[in-house]
Parts: structure tokens; C-alpha cells; sequence
């Protein structure tokens, strides 16, 4: 009898280039390992999310509406309606973390063999979400020596096909740190709505900049039907495992549908949605607060990658992720090695390959992402021990 096969859409899911090491760092226990490869921040989560969840006191855990508890619907709205005037619930679903968002978005927007506009390096798990649905991410390049600048017009044009749906970036960007100011999503909005494709904006990381704060794509009333912002608790918070996000959109069809999806899936976690409530009621100081954290980690980062020979490391300018450019001839191999065979006094570091950023293998081959998530002596040991593996390993270029 045949075997059972899986399907081409299973077969052809990318592996995470964030954690793709975690089953080999597992084996070494006994290893103090400096993680900078995940974006999981060790800033504690703000108390008043944790007392949501200590003072939650019902009698039955019961299902929730699809897209979410209409309070915390609310609360959504009238937080992004600080920079978008005039957001109402209905203009938002609550996700199970931005990374359902994200899937829905896709779901509702692509049948399969259409594609999707990605600037590259992007996301990894862009490529994930274009799988399960049958849709392929056609990428853009960016360069690492322009700051990841979005692609010109021009550039967007060359890549435009009958198939295109959508473009998605992130912004501020990760793994690039890039930040995205209102000329620039003015731009691509006009063009997006020229040819009649939406766009989806990833702000999960609004809230941390360093110079200017980002434009959300919200802020343009103009392009109201184009427009998908992403946002989620997990990292602003530092409450990743809530796993709760929001899919925002004034497009009233967009939302029907998107409700539907929701209906499929249920409701997300009450208990979560509460903790919701309590963060979207913070005031303006915490996010002050959040930047100078992340402003004092990326300074410490950068300050310790520019005493390293042959390290190219563009400053970011928001989020916490920086891609860095090494002297070495393959950054998986690298990056491996260092949890495979490179130790310093019992320590190692952890970093995320550049390819799996890219949508070919044979890209960033010399790069890698690196996350400003631990505390500055810790980023500043992290990186005298991704120096110290650079002398060592023998595929450096010298």
C-alpha cells in the first residue's frame, strides 16, 4: 500500500531561522547561553497586566465572541485613535497574538498562487503564513548600506504582477531596526492604492523608536479601504506568551470576513483579553519608560559591535533587532558552530542566521540578526563572545 504523503503546502514551510538552533541549545545545559537570537525581552511585564491575571475571578471559563470581547475591542480603538481619529470597535478584531493576525490577513486576501510584496530582509514567518494559504512572498531587496530604505516606485513597478494582492513590512522593521516616517507611507500607500492592492502594516513594534516615532498606515483616512495595521501585546509589554493581537481595518467587507475567520477558530483567551485591557489602559509615561529601556540596550549593543574588526552593524533606529554583517564566509555555519563547538569560560551566544530572513537561501550567506532583549552587561558579554568566536572560527575571512 502507498504511504501516506503530507501536503506540498506542509512540505514546503521554511524552517524559522529564529529558532532553528533551540533543539541543538537544548542538548547543552550546562552552557550559560547569551540568547540575542529571539525577540524575547527579559523586561519584566508591567504589573498591572499581572494583577489582570492574578484578580481574574469567574465561575465558568466560556467561549468569547470571535473577534474579540467588545471591551477590549473598544479599549483598542480608542488607544490607536490617539494617532487615527475616529477608530471604532468595529474596525477591530483581537487575534490570538499578531502572528494570527497576520495569518488572517493573508487568509482574506490571497487564493492561492497569488503573491505577496515583501521588502527583504523580512519577518521570517511572512513565509509561513504565504504557505498555509497557498500564496507565494515575492521579495524586494533592500540594502543594508541604505538603512533597508522601502523600494522606490520604480522598483515596486518591476515587481507588480496580475498575481500581487498585497505588499507587507514592518515598520519599525525586524530584523532591520528600520523606521518608516509619513513621506514614505504616503508613498506607498498612493502607489498601492494606484494598482489597487492593500497594504499590510506590521506595527507591532510602534511604540519603541529612538529618533522619530514611525507613521502607522492608520493615520491616512484617505487610503481607509487599502489598509491592515498588525499590532499585538507581546512586545511593547514584554507579554509574548498572551498571545493576543489585533487585526485593525476600515474596510468594512475586510472585517466581515475577518470575523468569519474568527468564528472558525472560536474566540481568543479570555484570561489574556483581560490582561489586554489593563495595557491598553497604561499611560503615556510606560511607553517613555519602554524606549529609554530599549535606547540604553541598543546603545550598549552598538557601542560593543563597533569595537569588533570587521563587523558591519547599521545603528536601528526602532524596535530592538539590529543585522549585522560579519567576516565570515556562511552565517548559518557560523551560528552553529557557536552552539555546536564554541565556549568562553562555560558561556556562548546565540545569533539567527541571516539567510532565513531572506526568500533565498543564498542570501544574507555573511549576515545575522542580533536582539537587544537582555540587559547591557549581558549584550555587552554577548557580543565580547560573538568577537571572540569571530578570531576562532575557521571559516573567518580574513
Amino acid at each position: 500500500m502507498p504511504a501516506p504523503t503530507l501536503s506540498q503546502r506542509a512540505l514546503s514551510l521554511q524552517e524559522s531561522a529564529i529558532r532553528k538552533l533551540d533543539l541543538t541549545v537544548a542538548l547543552h545545559p550546562n552552557v550559560r547561553w547569551y540568547r540575542v537570537n529571539i525577540g524575547q525581552p527579559d523586561v519584566p511585564t508591567p504589573r498591572p497586566l499581572l494583577d489582570a491575571v492574578h484578580n481574574w475571578d469567574v465561575n465558568v471559563v466560556a467561549y468569547g465572541p470571535a473577534s474579540g470581547l467588545p471591551a477590549v475591542r473598544e479599549a483598542a480603538a480608542r488607544y490607536h485613535s490617539r494617532w487615527s481619529p475616529g477608530l471604532e470597535a468595529r474596525h477591530v478584531a483581537v487575534t490570538q497574538g499578531g502572528s494570527e493576525a497576520l495569518l488572517f490577513a493573508f487568509t482574506a486576501l490571497c487564493d492561492p498562487g497569488d503573491e505577496v510584496l515583501v521588502p527583504e530582509p523580512y519577518y521570517t514567518n511572512y513565509n509561513g503564513f504565504a504557505s498555509v494559504v497557498g500564496a507565494r512572498v515575492r521579495p524586494i531587496a533592500t540594502r543594508l548600506e541604505d538603512g533597508f530604505a522601502l523600494p522606490t516606485d520604480e522598483v515596486l513597478d518591476q515587481h507588480l504582477t496580475d498575481k500581487t494582492r498585497a505588499i507587507v513590512f514592518s515598520n519599525p522593521g525586524n530584523p532591520t531596526g528600520a523606521v518608516y516616517g509619513p513621506e514614505t507611507l504616503a508613498r506607498v500607500l498612493a502607489w498601492a492604492e494606484r494598482h489597487g492592492i492593500f497594504v499590510i502594516a506590521d506595527e507591532v513594534y510602534r511604540r519603541i523608536w529612538f529618533d522619530e516615532a514611525p507613521t502607522s498606515a492608520l493615520e491616512f483616512e484617505q487610503y481607509r479601504d487599502q489598509v491592515i495595521c498588525i499590532d499585538s501585546l507581546s512586545k511593547t509589554y514584554s507579554a509574548c506568551g498572551s498571545r493576543i493581537g489585533f487585526l485593525i481595518s476600515r474596510n468594512e467587507q475586510l472585517m466581515e470576513k475577518i470575523e468569519r475567520l474568527g468564528q472558525a477558530r472560536l474566540g481568543a483567551q479570555p484570561l489574556a483579553q483581560q490582561m489586554a485591557l489593563s495595557a491598553l489602559a497604561l499611560p503615556e509615561s510606560y511607553y517613555e519608560e519602554v524606549r529609554g529601556i530599549y535606547r540604553r540596550r541598543v546603545d550598549a549593543l552598538m557601542n560593543a559591535l563597533s569595537e569588533l574588526p570587521g563587523v558591519k552593524a547599521p545603528r536601528p533606529t526602532g524596535a530592538f533587532y539590529a543585522m549585522l554583517d560579519l567576516p565570515v564566509d556562511d552565517s548559518e555555519a557560523f551560528a552553529r558552530w557557536m552552539v555546536e563547538s564554541f565556549r568562553h569560560e562555560g558561556e556562548s551566544v546565540v545569533v539567527a542566521p541571516g539567510p532565513g530572513f531572506y526568500a533565498s537561501n543564498d542570501k544574507g550567506r555573511t549576515q545575522v540578526r542580533v536582539a537587544a532583549v537582555l540587559r547591557e552587561a549581558d549584550l555587552r558579554r554577548a557580543v565580547e563572545l560573538l568577537g571572540l568566536g569571530l578570531e576562532a572560527y575557521p571559516g573567518r575571512l580574513r
